[in-house]
């Protein structure tokens, strides 16, 4: 079962890289189009992964809003315990938010391993000459050389155009509605230069 699935996918991606007669330009053509898809089914993971989390993360950034706020403005009434209590919480509140957004990123970082393992599998053995010498490189390099610029590429992008396409012009409208939401984090300048210590008003 695992042995006629790979055999499948293996047919299937390396016809990208026989679109072409010219070999090299055949091998370009295909890594553009791994990349593609290592993008687009890593930005789709992601996606999911943020509608499927979206209150915990909209309830988490709330609160890490109103923590962070409650310490600023703590500190501006002179309340040393008060602001060290609040503080204290909203540090540990930004470190869930956070690592709940490094995992949101990793989401989008699955596919890679598994192309690169396939890219081993094909071109493993082949060496890329260059038209120079690189230090510490030599005049010929490997796979990754070519694929990793060129995913970096591709990301760029489609990471301009994927709000044009419905799935992730959704996700932009709930991020932006969460933004929208609820009290907005205050800096120092807010606080300290406002003398009711809130927030602006937006209009």
């Amino acid at each position: 079962m695992g042995d006629s699935l790979y055999s499948q996918l293996d047919a299937f991606l390396i016809l990208f890289f026989r679109l072409a007669d010219n070999p090299m330009l055949g091998y370009l053509v295909g890594i553009a189009l791994l990349s593609l898809i290592c993008v687009i089914l890593g930005e789709l993971s992601m996606g999911l992964a943020y509608r499927w989390n979206h209150a915990f993360l909209k309830r988490d950034n709330r609160r890490l809003v109103r923590l962070q706020n409650g310490s600023l403005r703590a500190l501006q009434a002179r309340d040393k315990d008060g602001y060290q209590a609040l503080n204290r919480e909203a540090n540990d509140a930004f470190g869930k938010v956070f690592f709940s957004r490094v995992a949101l990123a990793a989401a989008s970082l699955w596919p890679l391993p598994f192309a690169m393992q396939w890219l081993e599998s094909r071109f493993g053995d082949v060496a890329f000459a260059l038209p120079f010498v690189l230090p510490k490189i030599g005049d010929a390099v490997g796979y990754a050389f070519s694929f990793i610029p060129m995913y970096i590429l591709v990301r760029v992008v489609f990471g301009r155009l994927k709000g044009r396409l419905p799935f992730f012009r959704r996700i932009r409208s709930l991020q932006a509605g969460e933004a929208a939401e609820g009290e907005r984090m205050l800096s120092f300048d807010d606080v300290f230069h406002s003398k009711s210590g809130a927030a602006p008003d937006k209009s």
